[in-house]
């Protein structure tokens, strides 16, 4: 059983954490060898200083507080290092007396080093820890292993991953009600490029099972596999998380499928039907899920559009329909360039060049070629040579008939509305509020579920995800005649 050494980790990351009266060493010609207290706050650290004003002194001079680097930060034991952009700082303004004698200067510090040397960081074993200020997320329903440890732990979950010819581990662990998620190498590796894997697994777990864990984190370095000791960490804000519980995939039938019913029978039968699903919506390889984390690192546009889809999720209906339709135009973006194809035209170029003669002709003989017409002639020749431009909407359908997939009507209906969202408008035949509110939220759930198809049948994913049009027939009174699960590659 492969076997975790956290310790070390966890005492690096708490003595980061703990208040710490320190040295400001900076080429500043007021605040240079300052003192300056560090908090640790909710998502970022606090700093604090007490300015003494020399005579003459004027507020102004510190109403802009931009400090150059290096910017050091040190006591007896310990020294910091803070990057470029990482920290902001004001003053406090009040009347001078004997009681308000210096000059409060707070602020923050979104990231923090314990080395500021790019080869502190290279060829070594890296770790990533994001403590979570919510339940540790359930990786169960990916194929994976438990772990012993070096503490005693709870939630222990493991999955082997290999992402750009990088074996990596993805774990989650819980100890004394803290509960983190960690991500280590198992071989020597480069930052930059550690960065790239870690946040790409974040990202493919949360597009799989709709949360984004990226407050914060710590990339910690050390010389032996085992982390027995730490060299040097890093601490960084990222991101808000983004917690929707909108998940697309499930091994748990019955937490998806409706079981009620009015008679026993009804129950049972549904019973019945949930219990048919246990062999068929099975755990996701890790194989596959590293295939959807290696997607994502090495296509910016890709991973982008997995977040828009997932903050989507949190938007209103008017808004959310232009999220799914902006993932899915970068997806198709991607793809179609990926196997090197053009938009396709509606006709032929030899086809419209005879079109466009014809029409040419028929612009010379209602609107001749006569200074009071050139305005005219010129919107109209330029409409007509865009007549064979290819549409937003034959690139998606297109994207999908290159991974594989066949578009079903109404799956071609929602990519033919999904236009409108992205001109304000909103792709409804009837007014009513009611009515209104059926055929939106039907058009974003099936845009959803095609975000997912796309991609899914990109990696070659086999299995089943969460159907969300059928299950929500009830809401959009649209019933498909679908099961609850969708089959992907089946």
């Amino acid at each position: 059983m492969i076997k975790k050494v956290l310790t070390p980790t966890l005492d690096k990351i708490n003595s980061l954490f703990s208040r710490k009266d320190l040295i400001l060493d900076v080429d500043h010609y007021l605040l240079k060898d300052y003192p300056i207290v560090v908090e640790k706050e909710k998502s970022e650290f606090s700093i604090k200083l007490n300015y003494k004003p020399y005579k003459g002194f004027n507020s102004s001079q510190l109403h802009t507080i931009e400090l150059p680097q290096p910017i050091r930060l040190y006591n007896d034991t310990e020294t910091y290092f803070i990057p470029d952009n990482s920290i902001r700082l004001n003053q406090q303004y009040f009347d001078f007396d004997e009681s308000h004698s210096t000059v409060r200067i707070s602020g923050s510090l979104t990231r923090l080093s314990t080395s500021e040397l790019k080869a502190s960081w290279e060829q070594k074993y890296l770790r990533f820890i994001i403590p979570l200020t919510r339940a540790v997320p359930e990786m169960r329903n990916i194929r994976g292993f438990t772990f012993d440890a070096d503490m005693l732990l709870k939630g222990k979950q493991l999955i082997k991953l290999k992402i750009n010819d990088c074996n990596i581990h993805f774990i989650t662990f819980t100890i004394d009600g803290d509960s983190y998620i960690a991500i280590d190498t198992v071989e020597r590796y480069s930052q930059p490029d550690f960065d790239k894997i870690c946040h790409a697994i974040v990202i493919g777990f949360g597009f799989l099972y709709g949360n984004v864990y990226l407050d914060e984190g710590c990339i910690l370095s050390s010389n032996d596999e085992n982390f027995e000791v730490v060299e040097n960490i890093r601490y960084s804000t990222y991101r808000e998380s983004i917690v929707t519980g909108y998940r697309i995939h499930t091994t748990n039938p019955y937490s998806v499928m409706n079981l009620t019913g009015v008679t026993e029978e009804e129950i049972d039968r549904r019973q019945q039907e949930a219990q048919g699903w246990t062999n068929e919506i099975i755990e996701i390889e890790s194989e596959f899920f590293s295939k959807l984390c290696e997607y994502l690192a090495n296509n910016e546009p890709i991973s982008r559009a997995a977040l828009i889809t997932l903050q989507g999720n949190m938007l209103s209906l008017e808004l959310k329909g232009s999220a799914y339709s902006t993932a899915l135009e970068a997806m198709t973006d991607v793809i179609m360039e990926e196997f090197k194809v053009n938009r396709p035209k509606p006709i032929s170029k030899a086809d419209f060049k005879k079109l466009r003669d014809e029409l040419i002709k028929i612009l010379d003989q209602y609107l001749p070629a006569t200074s009071e017409n050139e305005t005219a002639r010129k919107i109209f020749t330029i409409r007509i040579n865009d007549l064979n431009s290819p549409t937003n909407t034959s690139k998606l359908q297109k994207a999908f008939e290159l991974v594989g997939y066949t578009l079903n009507s109404y799956e071609m209906d929602c990519l033919n509305a999904r236009n409108k969202f992205q001109h304000g408008l909103l792709p409804i035949s009837d007014s009513s509020d009611d009515a209104a509110f059926k055929e939106i939220y039907f058009i974003c759930i099936v845009m959803h579920r095609l975000i997912y198809t796309l991609i899914l049948h990109k990696i070659g994913f086999k299995g089943y995800i969460i159907n969300y049009p059928q299950i929500h027939n009830g809401i959009t009174k649209r019933d498909l005649n679908e099961k609850e699960f969708y089959g992907i590659n089946k």
